[in-house]
């Protein structure tokens, strides 16, 4: 008979002792969690620290997977003034779909701020912002490493499904349709036979707007792990940052030692310095299949061994045993 852990929940301080330092940082590279909790997909990296005309900083600007901007501001304890204001004007400023707040806790009257502006918004599509604020608590089982918790508590009425609506009209609807936004002849025959000998290894691939992800059995919340993202204009994007455990918590050793590093960066032209790796424009050509399937097969083959005891279901308080 199996065991079932404990959860146990904190303050982002016991988990993260710095909110610039550390919390911001490691928020800007778990976009996907922000993106769940506010049903929006955001690209899995953001811009963190983002300097402004005035000379203020910007905590996170992220993109959706359409393109458009989404202004992250994230606080320790209760919400204030400052950061609710300096991000919507930024957020005018920019144009961009939306301002998310992070804190532990959002008063009333910025509750009732942010119902207000979401009225507007949906008076005026063109020019409103849509604001959601979402508290974070840190959750963890045992000993495990500290995972955020995000709940929305205020969100726009109409945005999440008008943005799904719009969302579903620009996503590729086939494999066949995606591959016809690439313009190089070269880059489209040798990604299609990169993605054709990755499902007949019996792997999964995710369609974005404008990119195919490679997907492997591994330790997360879907029980799927990104491994590589092909784009239409034929570069290749490698997360490092996440084979180390940022956006999971249980890092795949195997993955992320200096030898398998630096073989990698010999082999795309990465910038060993990059934590999100990516190649130039047009990196995919015959010729390269073979190097670019190297990688993602070894990945797999690792994130699959890698043994993760317990995952979190949709509901953070049920507990499955993975077997």
């Amino acid at each position: 008979m199996g065991t079932m852990g404990r959860l146990e929940y904190g303050r982002l301080t016991d988990a993260w002792v710095g909110e610039a330092a550390d919390f911001t940082p490691l928020l800007a590279d778990q976009l996907d969690a922000v993106g769940e909790a506010i049903q929006v997909d955001l690209t899995a990296v953001g811009q963190s620290e983002v300097l402004t005309a005035g000379g203020r900083r910007i905590d996170i600007v992220a993109e959706g997977e359409d393109g458009a901007e989404f202004v992250i501001e994230n606080q320790y304890g209760r919400a204030d003034h400052d950061h609710l204001t300096r991000g919507l004007a930024y957020a005018v400023a920019r144009r961009a779909r939306g301002l998310v707040v992070i804190a532990e806790e959002h008063r009333d009257e910025f509750r009732a701020v942010a119902q207000y502006l979401n009225e507007l918004a949906e008076h005026d599509e063109q020019r409103g912002i849509a604001v959601w604020l979402v508290e974070a608590r840190a959750v963890r089982i045992g000993d495990s490493a500290w995972a955020p918790l995000f709940t929305a508590v205020v969100e726009p009425n109409a945005f999440t499904a008008t943005v799904e609506q719009e969302r579903r009209k620009e996503r590729p609807a086939s494999l066949e349709e995606l591959m016809e936004q690439f313009e190089d002849p070269g880059s489209r025959s040798a990604t299609r036979k990169v993605v054709d000998a990755w499902r007949g290894d019996g792997h999964r691939i995710r369609l974005g707007p404008n990119h195919i992800v490679l997907e492997a059995a591994g330790p997360s919340k879907s029980g799927r792990r990104t491994v590589a993202v092909l784009y239409a204009d034929g570069h290749v994007m490698v997360s490092f940052h996440s084979y180390a455990g940022v956006n999971s918590g249980i890092p795949i050793d195997a993955i992320t030692t200096d030898d398998f590093r630096a073989n990698a960066d010999a082999t795309f032209g990465f910038d060993p310095m990059a934590k999100i790796a990516t190649t130039a424009r047009g990196w995919i050509q015959p010729g390269r299949e073979e190097d670019l399937g190297v990688l993602p097969k070894r990945c797999a083959g690792l994130c699959r061994r890698t043994r993760y005891p317990i995952t979190l279901t949709q509901h953070p308080a049920l507990i499955t045993l993975a077997s």
